[in-house]
């Protein structure tokens, strides 16, 4: 219990450290005057919520109403900065439960503490984009998924389970529709128990609650949908066939390496034990399975669906390190997986303003500077040239790093 304290109290400073600095070093995106894209739309509901007025909107953001909402009651006369304070809020709050969750499943405390500053550190979390890019939902989205996650991976399913799980399904079909993602692993979950025959041993609920997660997040959704006012005919199966056959494979793939760095690539050099884990641990692949198809179908931000995998990914990474024999040649090469990672997550790096006049990108695994298109940051929406680059700067790192390990790990 006490070493738990120390990490979250490690994840409580680091967080206020890491969005002080952010927020003295990071210009606001000059874009839609500092909303950019999605923003908008969320800005637009805290606005009417804030008025009283009907909810209407784009869709699929109109019926994310949860945060707009709370961010129109607690801070009315200032909704943009409402967004940045409640977000920091959650961001502190995620950091608190990954430490948590990590805790539950890796025993060397520095890889612990490792992995959470690599997640509040990383350029495109909250943590860090939040001071450029205010308007979002997604934090509380995140503290929702990883509450649940800290439900779901534990051994047996009870009373308690269902009732904590129907609770964050109730709330988070509010904030985003991807909180749906629990009620389904806890279906899952009862049949992975039931495919070991160890059913009646762990799960302590009657079988028709198992699905009450599911059942109060499509009455919510419904009541959502019907009380608010699209300004548009999105329908989401549409876009994501649009999205199944025109993606590029790889552009997809260089997102995902991208949105992780290293932190993806070591569980993917030791497969056999990555393997072998989440065979063990059929949740965890479950919930990573969700985020690779949706990351595919479910928009065009990639990178950042890509991410929601980070509690999964994590662990994985987490495993590995917990298990590796610290010899100084393999000392050596977990240096230079570090070394990667501070580069591939632009440590020392600002994000660059969109629009701006700069027209050049130099790419170091990701651009570097601070003078290039905004854009050329995500393979999912980089020029053709930078996105080329980037990806195979990537192959020859990963190919290296590949006959580095064969040569190191006997």
């Amino acid at each position: 219990m006490k070493e738990k304290a120390k990490y979250i109290l490690f994840a409580i400073i680091l967080s206020i450290i890491t969005i002080a600095i952010s927020h003295f070093v990071q210009p606001e995106i000059s874009y839609n005057n500092g909303l950019g894209w999605d923003g908008v739309n969320y800005h637009q509901m805290a606005e009417q919520s804030a008025k009283g007025e009907q909810i209407s909107t784009k869709a699929p953001f109109v019926s994310r109403v949860g945060l707009p909402y709370l961010v129109a009651k607690i801070y009315p006369d200032n909704i943009k900065s409402g967004f940045l304070y409640l977000n920091w809020l959650f961001s502190i709050l995620n950091s608190i439960f990954l430490a948590l969750l990590l805790a539950r499943f890796i025993n060397r405390k520095w890889v612990i503490y490792l992995l959470v500053f690599l997640y509040i550190t990383q350029w495109h979390g909250y943590h860090r984009f939040g001071s450029f890019y205010p308007v979002q939902v997604d934090p509380l989205a995140i503290s929702l998924i990883l509450a649940s996650l800290l439900v779901l991976l534990k051994r047996g399913i009870s009373l308690l389970d269902i009732i904590l799980l129907s609770v964050i399904t109730l709330f988070g079909t509010f904030v985003r529709e991807i909180v749906v993602i629990p009620s389904l692993l806890i279906i899952a979950k009862t049949y992975f128990y039931y495919k070991k025959s160890m059913f009646t041993e762990l799960v302590q609920v009657n079988r028709l609650l198992l699905l009450l997660p599911l059942v109060i997040f499509l009455i919510v959704y419904v009541i959502v949908t019907l009380t608010v006012e699209p300004t548009n005919s999105h329908k989401f199966y549409n876009a994501a066939a649009d999205m199944l056959y025109t993606k590029s494979l790889f552009r997809f793939f260089h997102s995902w390496v991208v949105a992780y760095g290293a932190v993806i690539i070591l569980p993917a050099l030791f497969y056999k034990q990555t393997i072998a884990y989440l065979k063990q641990h059929r949740i965890m692949a479950t919930y990573l399975a969700i985020i690779i198809v949706f990351s595919y179908i479910g928009g065009a931000d990639t990178e950042r669906i890509a991410y929601w995998g980070f509690p999964v990914v994590f662990i994985l990474a987490g495993r590995v390190l917990d298990e590796i024999e610290l010899t100084k040649a393999n000392k050596n090469f977990l240096y230079a997986l570090l070394l990667i990672q501070i580069v591939s997550q632009r440590l020392f790096s600002i994000i660059p303003d969109y629009p701006s006049d700069c027209i050049s990108t130099t790419v170091l695994l990701t651009p570097i500077g601070n003078c290039f298109p905004y854009l050329n940051l995500f393979p999912a929406h980089s020029e053709l040239i930078p996105a080329v680059i980037g990806f195979a700067e990537w192959g020859i790192v990963i190919a290296i790093l590949w006959w580095w390990k064969r040569r190191v790990f006997k």
